[in-house]
């Protein structure tokens, strides 16, 4: 009878065990492997800055920028595209018309134009940044330059020769009737088999500040006429400024939002007659440096100009490089003779 007893009790303490481990594993998750998985964070990619300061992704930092040069005859207003560069340089060309060269990496335009020619000043830039150059002929002394093999770093989309990456839309008269996009000169890049890793040697950036009383709201900049008189205006909320074109603002054709900036830098440059095919053209001395103002936070910093390294740099009275906000950046290129006045 005891060894029935003793028997019967080890089977007990058995079974009790065994539902233990039973109702032990039933409490577990059934995969525990996706368990810890999900209980890891995502990893973060990490975000490298872009031509205009902005952090994106590698892929697109790292990428070679697309300039167009975009016309701003008045029959070519408004343009389309302008608002998508990350950068935008403005400068007189000839009989006080002036013209843009817009720096593209990321944002993909859909359309851009009208696109018009080449100027030797806008050449230097282009290859100063080491970008693929969109244009639809030029001046002799341009495409001249550009066969010699003068401009090292550019990878050049003349219209003449790359047709098939334009179009000519119905909607405006010759000559005012080219356009192109992003996408179209990236399939230029990749269908020619150009380098396309950027090359530039980058500004410094920092993010907005506190904002505090702006002392520099209205700037005005007098390139020739009132046909291509330029107004900048400050926006308190959003950190930025609009810009006007003729007393109007300027918009884009296709979005009819208009133009806004982050920085607007003034750079004063020496200008000279250029013996070239078109008349009243100029040259622009953009290698020896001169006088700079940079607005950026409402506020008004004068300095210089240098070309450092390859690439043009903005420096403050103490002879420090300026660091410009995250976003979009106009540099117009003024005549020294010419004026930029700044209102609160």
């Amino acid at each position: 009878m005891k060894k029935f007893i003793l028997i019967l009790a080890v089977l007990v303490l058995i079974a009790t065990v065994l539902v233990g481990v039973f109702r032990h594993k039933a409490n577990q998750p059934k995969n525990n492997l996706k368990s810890i998985n999900q209980s890891q964070k995502e990893p973060v990619q990490t975000l490298e800055p872009a031509i205009n300061g902005s952090l994106v992704k590698p892929e697109i930092a790292f990428s070679r920028p697309v300039a167009v040069m975009v016309e701003n005859h008045p029959d070519a207003r408004p343009q389309s595209g302008l608002n998508e560069a990350d950068i935008v340089y403005e400068a007189p060309t000839e009989g006080g018309i002036t013209r843009f060269l817009a720096v593209y990496q990321t944002k993909q335009a859909k359309s851009i134009g009208p696109v018009r020619s080449a100027r030797v000043y806008f050449v230097a830039i282009a290859d100063e940044l080491g970008v693929l150059f969109a244009h639809v002929g030029g001046n002799s002394d341009a495409l001249a330059n550009i066969r010699a093999g003068q401009y090292k770093n550019i990878a050049n989309a003349d219209q003449f020769f790359a047709d098939q990456y334009f179009e000519r839309v119905k909607f405006r008269p010759m000559p005012h009737n080219v356009y192109t996009s992003i996408d179209k000169l990236k399939n230029l890049i990749q269908e020619k088999k150009y380098f396309n890793q950027a090359t530039y040697q980058p500004w410094q950036f920092k993010d907005d500040a506190l904002i505090s009383t702006p002392t520099a709201s209205n700037i005005n900049v007098n390139f020739s006429t009132v046909s291509y008189a330029v107004r900048w205006l400050y926006d308190e909320t959003n950190n930025s400024y609009a810009r006007f074109l003729a007393n109007k603002p300027h918009k884009d054709l296709d979005t009819g939002k208009q133009i806004i900036a982050k920085n607007i830098i003034v750079q004063f440059v020496e200008t000279s007659p250029s013996k070239t095919d078109t008349l009243l053209s100029i040259d622009m001395d953009l290698t020896t440096g001169g006088k700079a103002t940079v607005f950026l936070d409402g506020k008004e910093i004068t300095g210089t100009w240098k070309k450092t390294n390859g690439r043009t740099r903005y420096y403050n009275q103490n002879n420090q490089e300026m660091n410009l906000n995250r976003g979009v950046t106009w540099v117009e290129l003024v005549p020294v003779e010419r004026a930029a006045t700044v209102k609160n």
